[in-house]
């Protein structure tokens, strides 16, 4: 059989094969095994069936399958040429296999290109004997007949505008021809390709009948089908016809009437789908056009922000407003025309605020404003002077607020053309600059503390004013500053009517713009209130804590911190008070901490440890004991820590070389080695989190551990200082000790966790101990150690007593020290690996232990629970559940962080995964009710209990708690009596809760 009756047998019922067997055909063509002339004469008897259309075009489809598997250069141009008369030859007769002659058009011409007279025959005889193209009901035959007529128009432009300039009919029949076609696919070409003649044609005659063809189909409201191959959404075709609509101004005298009258439609959808494509036109359409509109359309779009419904399309709004008067900015009549009727009606709506109205008005000024310097200037002029009028006339405190939250919409606009175009004035806003600034800064002074918008309005304004440049001359900055530094320094208020927060953030904002300005006039006025040695109580502490904000603005960063580290030494130098001298450290480190400090190569500069860290460091090494403390020492440490640890290993090791003997000297005249450990424990643990670990002589480690583990296990009293040494010692054995020599080295300290529980579990050992284990786990590279010491800690937990349970809260608690910021090893699984190793064990000895020794278990498998996320115990909660019931049945008042942790497990299962919660129904109701009163639970555990007896009813089947309604309605009239007010609104929400349980109850019999 030949390759053609092979093909007409398989194309039906096999696709694929009937596709192997055209190519196959056209690697015979290449070869030189077959003939095209034989290839033709093979396809006569079926492609000229009078009898059977079907069969004819399935021909066809053969011809062009193999077509487009035919390599480049097989076909000469003439057998090409050829094959185009054909097929064309074809279509005048016959469009049975429309699509498949079209599919062959497209691979002739990717073999080889076409002159312009084949194009303009090949677009010609589809339009003359294929229109309209819904004649043909099956997508898959309009698509490549769309395809073909999209490459025509992409690459062959001139050729086929030549047949619409010669032709006076052709756009016509061209613009009817896709009439009616519906498919998602077929139309995104389409609207592409309407968008050649649309945009680069003379299609004036011819505008309407475009625009309406184009138009029929808006608003679009195609929702794709689920699991779309095509991936084709309802945004896609919405952009492209956006782009067909805005492609031509001749449309304008179609397209905004009948856009403007969907404006109308009750749809959100349709009317956000009309402000993007306004949008879309305003920017693309000529600004003559636009000028002839431009009146019409801000009467439409007023409404949808004057009359606000949803606050996208009022965005929406604005934005078309705003493009407008971009069309305009150089145009001055068209721009005067537009800006006239806005400014009249904007000044009418002042007249009555504040009302939302006003509140439109000054967000339709602002938006105008945006749109140039030149238009900003001519809103100024035509508002200010109405604004300031009413401004001084009215007694109306609500009134001025209303007009000064407008004057700041412009003063808005103004600073945003200076971010975007630096070269940008503010010409019209000097004029009445004066009026400004006198209006808002006796609003601030003047005016009622308790009328706090009022004062933030013009607090705002009166920032915005002093930021945009040349607005404000320097007397006038000046005045500015004093009236917000007044706010910050003078004004104390507490409660309703404090706005030094707001003024703050203002002089941050001033200080941005105007650094100068700043350090010249208001950092001398926080000196001023900042005395070496204050005399009357607290008065500083507010300008002080205003003060370092300043930081957070990189230009003066360097001047706040200098004055910081002045005032200290002078505080030092005078014996100040050592709380006044801790609030300034604090001061320091709060501004490296969240300021902008100076960068270099995105490291924070490293000359601030000289000038900083480093002085601090060498008061601290050479106070004497009775001098020193442990909160300044941890200050210390935490300031070294944000500014070392960015810095270079050549940096780091330097100043490791520096501090190296006196950090690591066991003993002097002054201090025993243990005492010196305790002395610097609080400074050191920061200083070494900061140094990377191949600065550190391995050597000089062991020392450290040495000294550290013997301090812990000599016997000290001193619990402060027995948790912030271990917390070092976590921070030595995590950072610097290598897993392969973990063991050994623990060994030669005499901090091998077998040997320290081999024999009595003093509280000493014990938090050696966990301080090992927690640096392993969060280590995560001595996976067996670990598992060796974790399964020890679970052997020793029956025989010890509750206080160690509970160190297991210890393991997985965050630390701010053990962080991949410091340069530690932080595995990326250590919770999901403990929690593996550690919760089952327990689980299996709840089960199986003895009354006595069961509580221990609870309490160290809520110290593990306590700081995991839900998603790792999700997949255990089922043989979880009889555990955690058991931990709200502890009754100790050290218990009580352990109920806490455990309603917290409770409160995500009832909202992710309520039916292992409904399986132990009536037991977990039980006991939430006893958690929500009785004097053994604290406060925090009643709200928590109450919070998740409120899921109950509304997360479990109603069948399984209806039962216990009444008892649990009884219950919690007590706790509505609560002492604590957030446990009594908890008891009214979850009463609620199961009233409406009670009340569906009743409906249903």
């Amino acid at each position: 059989m030949s390759d053609i009756q092979l093909y007409l047998l398989e194309v039906d019922k096999n696709k694929p094969e009937a596709e192997r067997i055209a190519t196959q055909s056209a690697t015979k063509l290449q070869e030189k095994q077959l003939k095209l002339i034989d290839l033709i004469t093979s396809l006569e008897e079926y492609i000229n069936n009078k009898s059977d259309g079907a069969i004819r075009a399935k021909a066809v489809a053969y011809l062009a399958d193999v077509l487009e598997h035919v390599p480049l250069k097989v076909l000469s141009g003439q057998e090409r040429r050829l094959l185009n008369d054909f097929i064309l030859g074809r279509l005048e007769g016959d469009v049975e296999g429309v699509g498949a002659s079209a599919r062959a058009l497209l691979a002739l011409e990717s073999l080889g290109k076409w002159d312009a007279e084949t194009a303009q025959k090949v677009m010609r005889t589809f339009m003359d004997h294929t229109h309209p193209i819904r004649q043909f009901k099956l997508q898959t035959e309009r698509y490549p007949i769309i395809q073909l007529v999209d490459r025509l128009l992409a690459k062959y432009r001139t050729a086929i505008k030549q047949i619409h300039e010669d032709d006076p009919q052709f756009m016509e029949g061209f613009i009817s021809y896709f009439e009616g076609e519906k498919d998602p696919r077929n139309l995104m070409i389409v609207f592409s390709l309407l968008q050649v003649p649309m945009a680069e044609w003379d299609i004036q005659a011819n505008a309407q009948d475009m625009f309406e063809a184009v138009f029929n189909y808006f608003p679009i409201t195609f929702k794709p089908p689920p699991d779309d191959p095509y991936g084709i959404t309802a945004q896609d075709l919405k952009d492209r016809l956006r782009d067909c609509i805005a492609a031509n101004s001749d449309f304008a005298p179609y397209a905004f009437p009948a856009l403007l009258d969907k404006l109308d439609s009750t749809s959100i959808n349709t009317k956000r789908d009309v402000l993007q494509t306004l949008q879309a036109c305003i920017s693309r359409y000529l600004a003559n056009t636009i000028n002839l509109y431009s009146v019409t359309l801000w009467d439409a779009l007023k409404f949808e922000i004057i009359n606000i419904q949803e606050e996208d399309l009022a965005q929406e709004a604005l934005k078309a407003l705003e493009l407008i008067a971009e069309k305009f900015a150089t145009s001055e009549g068209p721009l005067n025309s537009y800006i006239r009727p806005i400014v009249k009606e904007c000044n009418e709506h002042l007249e009555d605020a504040p009302t939302k109205q006003s509140q439109g008005a000054g967000r339709i000024l602002h938006a105008v404003s945006k749109a140039g310097p030149t238009v900003a200037d001519k809103i100024a002029k035509g508002v200010f002077p109405v604004l300031f009028t009413l401004f001084q006339s009215s007694e109306s405190i609500a009134k001025r607020r209303g007009l000064i939250e407008v004057f700041n919409q412009i003063v808005s606009a103004y600073r945003d053309l200076q971010m975007s175009d630096p070269k940008a004035n503010a010409e019209a806003l000097q004029a009445f600059a004066d009026d400004a600034l006198s209006a808002m800064v006796r609003a601030i002074a003047n005016a009622p503390k308790a009328e706090v918008s009022f004062r933030l309005a013009a607090l705002s304004g009166l920032s915005q004013l002093a930021t945009v440049r040349s607005a404000l001359s320097e007397d006038q900055i000046k005045r500015a500053i004093d009236a917000i530094d007044e706010v910050i320094l003078h004004e104390r208020i507490e409660g309703h009517g404090d706005i030094s927060a707001e003024a703050v953030k203002s002089l941050v904002d001033v200080a941005h713009a105007l650094p100068e300005a700043v350090r010249q006039q208001s950092i001398p006025a926080f000196m001023v209130q900042l005395p070496d040695v204050p005399q009357d109580g607290a008065s500083w502490k507010p300008v002080l804590e205003a003060f370092v904000q300043l930081s957070s603005e990189q230009q003066i960063f360097d001047t706040v911190a200098v004055r910081i580290k002045n005032k200290l030494n002078a505080a030092k130098f005078q014996n100040a008070s050592k709380e006044y001298q801790r609030a300034l450290l604090l001061a320091l480190l709060y501004v490296f901490t969240y300021g902008s400090p100076m960068r270099e190569d995105g490291t924070i500069r490293s000359s601030y440890f000289s000038d900083y860290a480093e002085p601090l460091i060498d008061r601290l090494r050479d106070a004497l004991p009775s001098e020193q403390d442990d909160s300044t020492a941890e200050i210390i440490g935490r300031l070294t820590n944000v500014i070392l640890r960015q810095q270079s290993p050549h940096f780091q090791s330097s100043i490791y070389n520096k501090n190296m003997e006196w950090m690591l000297s066991s003993a002097d005249g002054i201090d025993t080695a243990d005492s010196r450990v305790r002395r610097f424990a609080p400074f050191s643990t920061y200083y070494y989190a900061s140094l990377r670990p191949e600065i550190v002589d391995p050597s000089n480690i062991v020392s450290l551990l040495k000294a550290v583990s013997h301090y812990l296990l000599g016997g000290t009293q001193d619990s402060t200082g027995s948790s912030i040494v271990a917390r070092h010692l976590s921070l030595v054995i995590n950072k610097f000790l290598k897993s392969d020599s973990m063991q050994r080295t623990l060994q030669d300290a005499g901090i091998e966790v077998e040997a320290l529980l081999s024999g009595e579990a003093t509280p000493e050992k014990v938090t050696v101990a966990f301080a090992v284990v927690k640096a392993l786990i969060i280590q995560g590279r001595s996976g067996a150690l670990m598992m060796k010491y974790i399964q020890l800690l679970l052997q020793t937990l029956p025989k010890a007593d509750k206080t160690f349970a509970r160190r297991f809260a210890e393991l997985l608690a965050p630390d701010d020290i053990l962080t991949k910021d410091n340069h530690c090893l932080v595995s990326n699984l250590y919770k999901q690996k403990t929690f593996s190793q550690t919760i089952s064990p327990m689980v299996e000895s709840v089960r199986t232990a003895e009354a006595s020794v069961k509580p221990k278990y609870l309490v160290a498998m809520s110290g593990i629970l306590r700081w995991l996320p839900y998603s790792i115990i999700e997949s255990s909660l089922g043989s979880l559940m009889p555990s955690l019931l058991q931990s709200l049945d502890l009754n100790d008042k050290a218990d009580q962080p352990v109920k806490d942790s455990t309603l917290t497990v409770f409160e995500s299962l009832l909202m992710h995964d309520p039916n292992i919660a409904a399986e132990h129904s009536a037991s977990l109701i039980t006991r939430l009710l006893n958690a929500t009163s009785g004097p053994g639970n604290v406060a925090k555990v009643r709200e928590k209990a109450l919070q998740c007896l409120t899921l109950v009813p509304r997360q479990l089947k109603s069948e399984a708690v209806v039962p216990y309604r009444r008892p649990v309605v009884k219950k919690l009239l007590g706790c509505l009596d609560d002492a604590k007010r957030n446990v009594r609104a908890a008891a009214v929400k979850c009463r609620s809760a199961w009233l409406a349980l009670e009340e569906g109850a009743d409906e249903e019999d």
